[in-house]
Formats: structure tokens, C-alpha cells, sequence
């Protein structure tokens, strides 16, 4: 009998053990949970601290100024640090992506086209499933992702109600648009921009409401969806089929290329970046000599996925191998017509296309061989340096609509960080100055001898109306 009380004793016992076991497996567990939390949270806030928004303002105040070599040609200096003083007056009060944005309104106000941020790059970036672009008819759909592809073709009206006009007066104030070409090559990567959108009150949900007119002018309506920028890939995207063009110019992706015709002694030289393998060889070695004035944002680990995707990098082309084949080209082919195609040309190194149009107006007869300069809304900055080149060297008749770039402009951009946000600011440390002719020179675009407008009948067509008529010479 005296065995029943001592079983429920080591039954007693053996349950306090047994709930000793239970909370210290408990406690264990409760204390890596919280190590854990403790760690996410010092993780966390390593990888995004707070910004310093006094610190970064300071610094376009301060520093801006003397970087560039003339910011308030156009935008008085008090104005700017007034609108600077009134940036820090939100500080705490409006988000990061806001002032971000607000940063760049503020850089487009001094007018230098070259003077801007990558603003772009610390938003969600979030964007409409759609390609847009610019002709004289307006703004039309040209490529989808994964919606109805019926909508190709179809000419953007509205925005969930908002009338385009509207639309594109307040995105206007992100970006310099010296020229209506300029605008017209801009514009489009804005208008499928969701933050941009949600920012001017545009849109509030994801998914967009989208006013448009078909071919025939009879209003249709799309809802679609925005994506992630990492969720795009270029080779989903579907774009409008145009009829096959009968006289097809010489076109490359590369970042130049040439084709001589024998059949009509042309020779076409396609320049589509001022840039070379030398020239990044140029870049390497300024970068390990110099300080690296903005070491603490160039070190910041990238946080895009794609971006910790490892991806092979080709080197650039040597731009002498180029050169150096045209050159061989144009001696020992007869040359009636030497065309030059800028027409995607944004700019770049200016030196290297400078030494080979100088060599070539000592190697080409001007009365022999006409020359051709083809230009258009994405040329711009160096492009336009070698267009002048090309004009006043070669005697060249230029070919297209108007630039995008201005004949006299601020360039020789260089590039700093805000030291607390590492939002990348671009900046003209000199003015580019073309021509001697004071009317030339202070006209807001380049145009062509011969004006060939952009139209969405003359593209889908098929036609190629600058090379038609560059045969028919």
C-alpha cells in the first residue's frame, strides 16, 4: 500500500520535470526568437538608414554650385536656396520617395538638360504593362506585356479620366525639355511610370484604367495592371507588326557599324554612341587614380534581384577597329554617298568622333561624294557636336526632324553623390558651344535641311522616306 503514495510522488515529480523541461525548451527558444528579431531589426536598419535630409540639401546647396560650371544661368541663386530651405521645412513630414522626386523638380527648374538625377532608380518602380510612342498623330501604344494585344496600335487618350494633356503638363516637370523633340523622346517613359503617376494623384491602385481610340476613332477601354520593373522581360514583350519596308536602311544594335552598297556607290556609317572600349579603358584608369569622392554610396550593396544575378558583361568594341574600316572603306571603294545615322546617337566621349571627321574632310572630295547626316529626337549632346562637324567640314546636308539636343548647351557631365540618400546627381562642368553663327547658335534644336516628320502612317507603312530619298539623289 505504501507503494501508491510513493508512485504518486515520482509521478509529481516526474510532471515538474517534465514542465522544467517544457519551459526551459520554452525559454531556449523564445530567447533565439527574440536574438533572431533582434538581429532583423539591426540588419534592417543597417541596410536602410535613415536619411539625413539637412545633410543632402546642404549639399546642393553648397556644393552644387561649384561643381557646375555656371548653375544659374537661367534660375537665380536665391531662388534656389529658397526652394532649398523650403525642402527642409518637410523634412519628417512628406516620405522619402516624395523628396526624391521633389529634388528633381527642383534640378529641372535651373534648365540644363545635363543636370538631373537618377531619382528614377529610388522609387518602387513600378510600370504600366504597355510601350508608348511619340508620332505627330500623338501618343500611341506600340508594345504590350501580357494584355491583350488588340490594344497595338490604339492612340492614348486618357488615364483613369485624367486627359492626357494634363498628365503631361505635370510630368514635364521632371525633366529639361529644351525642344519639343526632346519632350517627345521623354515623355513616353514617364506616362507608363506608376510612382510618377500615384505621385501627381493619377492613379491610387494598382491597376489602371486606360482611355484610348482605335484605328477607326471609336473609343476603347483597357484595365491593366502595373509590374515591377524586375518582372519585365524584354522578350515578352510584343510589339506592333509594320509592313516590311521595300528599301531598308542599314540599321545595328552595336554601338556603330557600316555597310557599303556597291549597286549605288553608298557607303553608311551607323554612329549609334559616342563610345569605345578605349573609352572605358580611359574611365578605369581616371577612377584608380582619383579618389573616390563618393566611396560610401559606390560600396552600398545593390538590393534589385536581378542585379545579385551574375551576368556576363561584354567589353565595348574598339572604336580604331571602326574607324580604321571606314577609313579603308573610303579609300579603296568609289563613294558617290557617304551617310552618317545619328538618329539614336544620345552622346557620349567627343573626342574620338571628332578625330575621324577631321580626317575624313582631308580624305573626301565634297564635290565628288555628297554627304548625309541623319538626325532625329534622341539626338542629342555629343551627336550634336559631330553634326555641326559634319555640316561645317563635310558640307553635309542634315536629314530627319528636329534634334533632340540644342547646338550650344552645358555638357562635360560629371557625376557626384548626395552623401546621405546616394541619390546620383549629373551635373555640366562646361559649356558647348558649336557655331559662330549667333542665330544658329542660340536656336533651341537643330533643323534639318530637309524635315522628314515621324508619323505612325508613314511608319507602319513600312516606308523609310530618309532612305528613299537619299536613293533617289
Amino acid at each position: 500500500m505504501e507503494e501508491i503514495p510513493k508512485f504518486k510522488e515520482k509521478l509529481r515529480d516526474s510532471h515538474i520535470n517534465y514542465k522544467m523541461k517544457i519551459f526551459t525548451s520554452f525559454s531556449k527558444w523564445l530567447g533565439i526568437f527574440m536574438i533572431l528579431i533582434i538581429s532583423y531589426r539591426n540588419a534592417y536598419t543597417q541596410e536602410t538608414p535613415k536619411i539625413d535630409w539637412h545633410k543632402d540639401l546642404d549639399y546642393l546647396k553648397n556644393e552644387l554650385p561649384i561643381l557646375h560650371s555656371n548653375l544659374f544661368f537661367q534660375y537665380p541663386q536665391a531662388t534656389y536656396e529658397s526652394d532649398i530651405e523650403s525642402l527642409k521645412k518637410q523634412i519628417g513630414v512628406i516620405s522619402d520617395e516624395t523628396m526624391f522626386i521633389k529634388i528633381q523638380q527642383l534640378l529641372v527648374k535651373l534648365g540644363d538638360s545635363h543636370t538631373r538625377s537618377n531619382f528614377l532608380h529610388k522609387l518602387p518602380r513600378m510600370y504600366l504593362p504597355i510601350v508608348l510612342e511619340t508620332f505627330d498623330e500623338g501618343i500611341f501604344i506600340v508594345g504590350t506585356i501580357d494584355i491583350d494585344e488588340n490594344v497595338m496600335g490604339n492612340k492614348l487618350i486618357s488615364i483613369n479620366g485624367h486627359p492626357l494633356k494634363s498628365i503631361i503638363d505635370s510630368v514635364k516637370t521632371l525633366y529639361v525639355a529644351e525642344n519639343d523633340s526632346w519632350h517627345k523622346r521623354n515623355i513616353t517613359n514617364y506616362l507608363i511610370n506608376y510612382d510618377v503617376l500615384k505621385y501627381f494623384g493619377f492613379v491610387d491602385k494598382e491597376k489602371v484604367k486606360l482611355q484610348m481610340e482605335n484605328y477607326y476613332g471609336i473609343p476603347d477601354e483597357k484595365t491593366v495592371k502595373a509590374i515591377h520593373v524586375e518582372d519585365i522581360d524584354n522578350d515578352e514583350v510584343e510589339y506592333i507588326k509594320f509592313s516590311g519596308r521595300k528599301n531598308k536602311r542599314p540599321r545595328t544594335r552595336a554601338i556603330f557599324g557600316h555597310k557599303y552598297l556597291p549597286k549605288d556607290s553608298l557607303y553608311f556609317v551607323t554612329y549609334n554612341r559616342c563610345t569605345g572600349r578605349e573609352n572605358e579603358q580611359m574611365l578605369a584608369i581616371q577612377d584608380s587614380l582619383n579618389i573616390d569622392m563618393n566611396e560610401y554610396c559606390t560600396n552600398q550593396p545593390k538590393t534589385d534581384k536581378k542585379s545579385k544575378e551574375k551576368t556576363e558583361v561584354k567589353p565595348l568594341p574598339y572604336f580604331r577597329h571602326f574607324r580604321d574600316s571606314v577609313f579603308q572603306v573610303i579609300n579603296n571603294q568609289p563613294i558617290k554617298k557617304l551617310v552618317f545615322d545619328l538618329s539614336r546617337n544620345g552622346g557620349g566621349t567627343t573626342a574620338q568622333g571628332t578625330a575621324m571627321i577631321e580626317k575624313l574632310a582631308q580624305m573626301i572630295d565634297t564635290n565628288k561624294t555628297k554627304v548625309y547626316v541623319i538626325v532625329g529626337r534622341r539626338t542629342f549632346s555629343a551627336a550634336i557636336i559631330h553634326t555641326m562637324q559634319l555640316k561645317r567640314l563635310l558640307n553635309a546636308t542634315i536629314l530627319g526632324e528636329p534634334t533632340g539636343g540644342k547646338p550650344s548647351f552645358y555638357g562635360g557631365v560629371d557625376f557626384r553623390y548626395l552623401p546621405s540618400s546616394c541619390l546620383r546627381i549629373g551635373f555640366s562642368g562646361s559649356h558647348r558651344k558649336t557655331t559662330l553663327d549667333e542665330a544658329t547658335a542660340n536656336a533651341n534644336t537643330i533643323m534639318p535641311d530637309v524635315l522628314f516628320p515621324v508619323t505612325l502612317a508613314s511608319v507602319t507603312s513600312g516606308t523609310d522616306a530618309i532612305y528613299d530619298w537619299i536613293l533617289k539623289q
